[in-house]
């Protein structure tokens, strides 16, 4: 995770991305394939660096999730984070680090997932957090990761090695730069 970490933030230094927060997302071509644990990792690792000010988003929750645990604390949601209200430390795990999920229950479909998120920009562009890591589930022509994608600063594709068919991959990265190359964004390349 430090290694993924140090070569994030030399992308961010070498792009000259130096806003706050940098949005940054992990995906995968299929359930399963390892992005909680990269996720969660590359946050823990990125709250360690500078002040280190970490969001960790689940975005994988189903249907919302009304009552969210992490280390046995009721988990606060997106909105309650980014308002710095009382439940903000709730969401606390580590002196950078928080977690929270996008618990709300009248997002079911990823059309009305990508406009609450638009919606959502400009506080989370507004927030005190240096890089907010959003844990999205697969990317699929139903998934919200296609039309989310668009907003990041920069999004991985975890792919597992001698398990993800090379075609799979090079589809779903053609999904993520279909809804990217809208907003003007060309850089695209599979290795």
């Amino acid at each position: 995770f430090e290694a993924l970490r140090d070569r994030l933030i030399t992308f961010f230094e070498v792009k000259d991305i130096n806003h706050k927060p940098k949005l940054v997302a992990i995906t995968s071509c299929a359930e399963g394939s390892g992005v909680s644990t990269v996720a969660s990792g590359l946050a823990a690792s990125l709250s360690e660096t500078g002040e280190g000010n970490v969001l960790l988003v689940d975005m994988n929750t189903v249907n919302g999730s009304a009552q969210f645990f992490h280390h046995g604390k009721l988990a606060c949601g997106l909105d309650d984070v980014l308002e710095k209200n009382d439940k903000r430390e709730n969401a606390q795990v580590e002196k950078n680090l928080y977690v929270v999920t996008d618990n709300s229950a009248d997002t079911n479909l990823p059309r009305i997932l990508h406009k609450r998120f638009s919606a959502l920009i400009p506080k989370l562009h507004a927030s005190d957090f240096d890089y907010i890591i959003f844990d999205m589930p697969p990317v699929s022509q139903t998934s919200a990761t296609t039309r989310v994608a668009r907003f990041m600063d920069m999004v991985f594709m975890v792919v597992e090695a001698e398990k993800t068919d090379r075609d799979i991959v090079k589809r779903a990265s053609k999904m993520l730069f279909f809804f990217q190359a809208e907003d003007g964004i060309r850089d695209y390349k599979v290795t």
